[in-house]
């Protein structure tokens, strides 16, 4: 068990009185084991679906995402669904940053999964399998890391837990650290 610097839990939006002392069973899932779970996630994902597309949510479906597309030779493409109006406009200033949801290229006829790190309400993954498809995508499947019981239901997951995860992309890295160090492990 860890518990995540201020910008990991920021990040999570988990509640203040969680920040300084969880109740909630907290996990790491650093690197290593994250290219573990991926890869044996790409293994089932593979066994009945077989995408041409993968589409990475932004933030940490990116990561997922881009893992899942390099194992299951997929091409990769990163969006950011919106959730407030002021997510369009910061995506336009920010050059960059993933493709807004709603500017998604053709799909046209392909397989395309949609991947995401986490999946409480599936509300996310709903939105984003929905703009694949009005794309044009022929088969939309859904991948999360992590699912919790009781909640969203997607087509593929590597873990099922009311356990806070931490990822490594959930560390803030700090500017400070060394050149020499390796950046994968500041804040771990």
């Amino acid at each position: 068990m860890g518990v995540a610097d201020g910008f990991a839990m920021k990040r999570l939006k988990a509640p203040a009185r969680l920040a300084r002392a969880p109740r909630k069973a907290v996990r790491e899932l650093g690197w290593a084991a994250f290219g573990e779970v991926v890869r044996t996630l790409a293994t089932r994902i593979g066994e009945t679906f077989h995408p041409q597309v993968v589409v990475g949510i932004a933030k940490g479906g990116v990561f997922v995402g881009g893992a899942l597309a390099a194992a299951l030779q997929a091409e990769f493409l990163p969006v950011r669904v919106e959730k407030r109006r002021r997510d369009t406009h910061d995506a336009h200033r920010n050059h960059g940053t993933p493709a807004v949801a709603s500017q998604l290229p053709d799909l046209t006829g392909r397989r395309v999964l949609v991947v995401d790190d986490v999946a409480s309400t599936g509300s996310t993954l709903a939105r984003a399998r929905a703009l694949t498809r009005k794309a044009g995508a022929r088969q939309v499947r859904t991948a999360v890391l992590v699912k919790r019981p009781g909640g969203a239901k997607p087509d593929f997951s590597a873990l099922e837990t009311e356990e806070l995860i931490l990822f490594g992309w959930d560390y803030h890295l700090d500017d400070a650290a060394s050149a020499a160090s390796d950046p994968g492990e500041v804040g771990v």
